[in-house]
C-alpha cells in the first residue's frame, strides 16, 4: 500500500496533467482562446510539478518551486480570465492583479516568509482571487454580449477551480502549521487527499476541452 501512495503521489498526480494538457494540443485549432490559454497553465504545472518531484526524491528542499509556482498560477489563469471575461472592466482589475501579484509575492518571500517554508500569505490570496474570479465568470454568463463567450466549457473549468481552490483553502493557510505541529501520518492522509482534488480540476478540464472540441466539429 505504501509503495502505490508513493507511485501515486509522484507520478499519477503529476502525469494526471497530460490528460487535458494532451488532449487540449490533439485538438488545438478546435478550442476558443481562453482554453487554449489553459493550456499554458497545465504546462507550466506539469513542468514544476516534475521539477519539484524530481528534488524530493533527491531529498532537496522543493518549496521555492512552489512560491514560483504559485506566482506562475495566478498570472496564468488571470489571463485565462482575461480571455473568458473578454470586458474592458474586467481587464483594468486582471491588469493590476497580472503585476501587483507577483510584486506581493517577491515582498512575502523576502521580508515574511522564506523560500523554504510555504507561502501560507500569498497561496491562500492567489486562491481567493481564482475563487472570486471563478464565480464572478459563472454570475456573469448569461450577461456577455458575445455569444462565443457563453460556454459550456468555461462553465466546466469554472467549477473544476471552484472545487479544488475551495476545498485546499484552508490546507494553504496552514501548511507551516501543519507541516510542524502534525503527525506524519495525518500529513500524508491530508497531502493525498490535496493530491485527489488535483486530479478532480484536471478532469474537469479535460472534460472542457472535449465539450469544446465536440462543439466545434462540423
Amino acid at each position: 500500500m505504501k509503495e502505490f501512495v508513493l507511485f501515486f503521489m509522484d507520478y499519477i498526480v503529476p502525469g494526471s496533467t497530460l490528460l487535458p494538457l494532451g488532449a487540449g494540443l490533439l485538438y488545438y485549432k478546435q478550442l476558443n482562446k481562453p482554453l487554449r490559454t489553459l493550456l499554458l497553465y497545465l504546462a507550466m504545472a506539469f513542468t514544476l510539478n516534475v521539477i519539484g518531484t524530481v528534488l524530493a526524491n533527491y531529498g532537496v528542499n522543493n518549496l521555492p518551486g512552489l512560491h514560483l509556482y504559485t506566482i506562475c498560477e495566478v498570472v496564468l489563469l488571470m489571463l485565462y480570465f482575461k480571455a473568458a471575461f473578454d470586458n474592458a472592466k474586467a481587464d483594468k482589475i486582471i491588469n493590476i492583479i497580472l503585476w501587483a501579484f507577483p510584486l506581493l509575492c517577491i515582498i512575502n518571500f523576502s521580508f515574511f516568509q522564506s523560500l523554504y517554508e510555504f507561502n501560507t500569505y500569498t497561496r491562500p490570496l492567489g486562491a481567493l482571487i481564482v475563487i472570486v474570479a471563478s464565480i464572478l465568470y459563472l454570475a456573469v454568463q448569461s450577461d456577455f454580449k458575445k455569444p462565443e463567450l457563453i460556454t459550456v466549457s468555461g462553465r466546466i473549468v469554472a467549477s473544476g477551480f471552484l472545487i479544488y481552490f475551495c476545498s485546499s483553502l484552508f490546507q494553504f493557510i496552514f501548511s507551516n502549521v501543519l507541516s510542524h505541529h502534525v503527525a506524519k501520518e495525518v500529513r500524508k492522509i491530508i497531502w493525498e487527499i490535496h493530491a485527489c482534488l488535483v486530479i478532480i480540476m484536471y478532469l474537469f478540464f479535460l472534460a472542457a476541452i472535449l465539450n469544446e472540441r465536440r462543439k466545434r466539429q462540423y
